[in-house]
């Protein structure tokens, strides 16, 4: 319906705004990678299922853009071998800064950013 868009300030608010919201994304995909990680090794899952319950998972509370690629991915195949994309990618990430940038910022106000902090550290 209406558009996602607002004024938020003057020279550099929007790059400010960036800044934090990806810095919850930081904790988001952390949150994700650990439940893929949990389902998958401790719960055995295998990729159908895992797409099952991360569908499952958008349909209601959960619902974001995030769960629901999560959830595309596990029965995404390879086009060049007969494998799940997801089995094919390294447990490796890189950093722009922006998550590093959000909790240094929320230190610096006196706001706790344990979940953003913690996804920092896990990379």
């Amino acid at each position: 319906g209406s558009p996602c868009v607002t004024y938020v300030g003057e020279l550099g608010a929007g790059n400010y705004v960036k800044m934090v919201h990806n810095g919850i994304e930081y904790g988001d995909m952390q949150l994700i990678a650990e439940a893929y990680d949990i389902l998958k090794t401790v719960g055995k899952l295998n990729n159908e299922e895992l797409a099952k319950v991360f569908e499952e998972w958008n349909g209601g509370e959960l619902e974001s853009f995030l769960i629901e690629i999560t959830a595309k991915i596990f029965t995404k195949k390879d086009d060049d071998r007969a494998t799940f994309v997801v089995d094919n990618i390294l447990d490796k990430t890189g950093s722009k800064g922006t998550g590093k940038w959000t909790c240094q910022e929320a230190a610096e106000q006196g706001i706790a950013a344990d979940t953003i902090a913690a996804a920092l550290n896990a990379r």
